[in-house]
């Protein structure tokens, strides 16, 4: 949205020409690498989208150049870089925030929402490929902090990395987060105990929330279940599985056929007796 972006007073106050002689000056930069911000000058849309989108997103500075730094991203085989100044301001406030229906949460891919913090600070998020965390060009350009006491850079790496890890289709191992940190995020985005879902540009991912805290992979359980040839392992044609409340037989090949789409009504496995 046009009515969401800005850029600095700072910024508007150099031309094209200064800025390329200032920058190859102090912090070695060509004007090749300010190929795009050039061509993107009076497009914030463009830059924001480069940076928040893009690859190889870095912010550096040269110690002669300090209050002049560039964020750099790679574009088309090539690296490009905005001036840190030239960066473009977000408006949160017209953002949707990150909020799961039904236990569903679907995000749009290349997208930015607004997070709030516990203090209450509202920031932008983007959604990219199956991350989801603050948005470069704001984070890049924030104030370094550590992981002691609470502060919302650690807050929001913890939770961008937790929500990016179940948009992904990965398990959220208990040695990175507390069983009680995962339950505050999917609790804090609308997510409740019991089976949900997540889609946010890289396809839809099924899990189980335990009140405790702890998440199950349906998706994997269910791909192990699958795969496995039970006849061979004791069991026979017919047996039935009890998987979260629908019943499976074993076919004639040995396997059960488990869909996440399937209407699930338990949280629990149950195994037939196996013959010995």
């Amino acid at each position: 949205k046009q009515d969401s972006l800005s850029i600095s007073d700072a910024a508007r106050g150099f031309s094209k020409q200064s800025i390329a002689a200032l920058i190859d000056k102090n912090a070695n930069i060509s004007n090749s690498e300010l190929a795009y911000y050039f061509a993107n000058y009076n497009n914030s849309s463009a830059i924001l989208n480069a940076i928040n989108f893009g690859e190889n997103v870095s912010c550096g500075y040269n110690s002669d150049f300090k209050e002049y730094g560039v964020i750099s991203f790679d574009l088309n085989g090539s690296r490009q870089v905005v001036p840190n100044y030239a960066v473009p301001k977000m408006n949160t406030s017209t953002m949707s925030g990150i909020c799961a229906a039904n236990n569903s949460l679907v995000l749009s891919n290349k997208s930015y929402y607004s997070w709030t913090t516990s203090s209450g600070g509202k920031y932008t998020w983007t959604v990219n490929n199956g991350r989801i965390g603050w948005a470069a060009s704001e984070s890049l350009l924030a104030e370094n902090t550590n992981q002691k006491g609470t502060n919302y850079k650690w807050e929001m790496c913890k939770a961008g990395n937790i929500l990016s890890d179940l948009a992904q289709g990965k398990s959220v191992w208990g040695y990175l987060y507390s069983n009680e940190e995962v339950l505050s995020v999917c609790e804090k985005v609308g997510i409740s105990p019991g089976f949900f879902s997540i889609e946010a540009g890289a396809g839809k991912h099924t899990y189980l929330l335990q009140e405790s805290g702890k998440t199950i992979n349906v998706d994997a359980k269910i791909k192990q279940l699958n795969d496995i040839n039970w006849i061979e392992i004791g069991f026979k044609e017919g047996d039935t599985f009890s998987v979260y409340g629908k019943e499976y037989a074993i076919d004639s090949s040995g396997h059960i056929n488990v869909s996440a789409e399937d209407e699930f009504t338990s949280t629990e496995i149950k195994y037939p007796s196996r013959s010995i």
